[in-house]
C-alpha cells in the first residue's frame, strides 16, 4: 500500500509518501495502528486526521486494501 502524508503528518513522518507491504486488507483502526508503530509521533493525529482514498474521504469503518493509495490529511488552518 502507498501512504501519502500531508501537512503536519508529513513533518512527523519525515517523508511525503512510503510503500508499506501489507498482505491482507486492514480496517481503518488497524491502518492507524500500523502507521503509529512506524511513526510514533503520529499518535496525536489519529483522532483529528482524515484518511482518503482517491478523491474520497474514508468512513471510520472503511476497509483498506493492500493495493490502495491512502492519504493522511490532518486538520489545516490558514487564510
Amino acid at each position: 500500500m502507498t501512504v501519502l502524508y500531508f501537512a503536519h503528518a508529513r513533518r512527523i513522518a519525515a517523508v511525503t509518501q512510503e510503500e508499506i507491504p501489507v498482505a491482507a486488507p486492514l480496517s481503518s483502526s488497524n491502518f492507524w495502528d500500523l502507521i503509529i508503530r512506524r511513526h510514533a509521533g503520529m499518535a496525536p493525529l489519529r483522532a483529528s486526521s482524515r484518511l482518503a482514498r482517491g478523491n474520497d474521504f474514508l468512513p471510520p469503518d472503511a476497509v483498506i486494501a493492500p493495493s490502495d493509495e491512502i492519504a493522511i490529511i490532518p486538520p489545516v488552518s490558514g487564510g
